[in-house]
């Protein structure tokens, strides 16, 4: 009786009273048709559709223990967050505002964060004037930007050597992406002037302190001559500013947005390499302008992020636990750069390296092709990206990125020993 009294509640059967129980007239005679009762023997037109857009596929990260060595580049060591010290301040928020936390919540992010943010960019980054929005990861606000700003068909401009998920969430837009050419103290100036003097260029995403992917950092004199181009053909600029604490020669020089009279850079950083990439947290940085149409665009995209996340780490940021850490992790990744360093140093490969002033890998020169070394070393056990990975048109390079952050100082030279190996053979041959 209750298999009866479920099948009338789902719309199958339909019970007479002293007659007993029949299938429901409501129901289509089609579904009966043996065609759509065996499918395997007639089959079934599928529904027709067309894709409206598509992305282009980005290299996928490594899972965890799949090569006994990993270069991957842009991962922190999460062996060194401190899980008991952050799992503190979750708990606090459970216990003084639990109600608050788990409801929805304002899509520019939860207030206490953005009033952390705030002061942390004014002290740490010389950011004022600007709005707060928090967002998924540098990610979404690299979306919610292209969307908000771009139109169907519009030249952005973009770095020759580069961050493919950025440009794949500006190709979203619609947008046609212009080359700028490179070198070794980043975005060239006058590369930058010609696009824009050939083509109307809406907008120029860049990585100025940490170019990625190459590492280098832009000098002062460049950045003042791009703000003069963009101001010239009046064009927005997207500074990416993904790893701004990880630098160690000096302190890092302030974004292009800290000196921005015209409103005209719209700045973008993320904190999942100093939490752990899972959090989701990153950051933008826009005029009063932009603003309530980014919000608006949010609300409909992601609704928000997670507020008891957000509030778990304004709590360590207010309590200093948040530049502790920072300061640890600072320390141990220049150890780990210059681990990297010396190992080269002492293969005796007469390679060009640059040692990088900050960062979270190497942008190591090999003379060779680098896909061809890439795929030999993922044979033996050891993931390292070539350059042909970053390259706007594809192409063939000499260079491989490798991060440093997410292994032990031995850790490293086991693998570099690997690479290097393969490295001076390639280089015999």
């Amino acid at each position: 009786m209750n298999a009866l009294h479920e099948l009338i509640s789902e719309g199958w059967i339909e019970g007479k009273p002293r007659r007993g129980y029949q299938i429901s007239q409501e129901i289509p005679s089609v579904f009966f048709k043996p065609a759509l009762a065996n499918t395997k023997k007639e089959g079934v037109q599928k529904a027709k559709f067309t894709l409206a857009r598509t992305a282009g596929s980005s290299a996928t990260a490594p899972q965890p223990g799949a090569f006994k060595s990993s270069f991957q580049s842009g991962l922190p060591d999460l062996r060194l967050f401190p899980v008991d010290e952050f799992r503190q301040h979750l708990n606090a928020g459970l216990k003084r505002a639990p109600l608050p936390l788990l409801s929805y919540s304002d899509p520019e992010g939860h207030p206490a964060l953005i009033l952390q943010l705030q002061e942390y960019l004014r002290r740490v980054r010389g950011i004022t004037g600007k709005k707060v929005i928090v967002t998924h990861g540098s990610q979404e606000a690299l979306f919610l930007l292209s969307q908000v700003l771009v139109k169907d068909g519009a030249n952005v401009a973009v770095e020759v050597l580069g961050y493919p998920p950025a440009w794949e969430a500006i190709k979203s837009a619609g947008a046609k992406l212009v080359p700028i050419e490179i070198d070794d103290k980043g975005l060239i100036p006058e590369s930058f002037d010609e696009a824009c003097r050939k083509k109307k260029v809406k907008l120029l995403y860049t990585t100025p302190l940490h170019q990625y992917p190459t590492t280098v950092t832009m000098p002062v004199d460049r950045r003042m001559r791009l703000y003069e181009i963009a101001r010239t053909y009046d064009c927005l600029i997207l500074e990416d500013d993904y790893d701004h604490e990880f630098h160690y020669r000096s302190q890092p020089l302030a974004p292009l947005a800290s000196d921005d009279p015209d409103d005209r850079v719209l700045y973008v950083s993320t904190f999942s390499k100093v939490l752990f990439p899972s959090a989701r947290i990153g950051f933008m940085a826009v005029s009063d302008r932009l603003f309530e149409a980014l919000v608006k665009y949010k609300r409909i995209s992601s609704r928000q992020n997670d507020s008891l996340l957000q509030d778990a780490v304004a709590r360590w940021m207010k309590d200093g636990g948040f530049e502790r850490h920072l300061r640890k992790m600072r320390r141990t990744y220049e150890e780990r750069r210059n681990a990297i360093v010396a190992c080269v140093a002492e293969a005796g490969l007469s390679l060009p390296l640059v040692v990088p002033d900050g960062g979270m890998a190497i942008w190591l020169p090999c003379n060779v092709d680098s896909r061809s070394l890439a795929d030999i070393m993922k044979r033996i056990g050891v993931f390292v990206s070539s350059e042909d990975s970053y390259r706007l048109n594809g192409g063939k390079g000499t260079h491989l990125r490798l991060g440093f952050a997410n292994q032990t100082v031995p850790e490293i030279r086991r693998g570099m020993a690997l690479l290097l190996q393969e490295l001076k053979q390639a280089t015999r041959a």
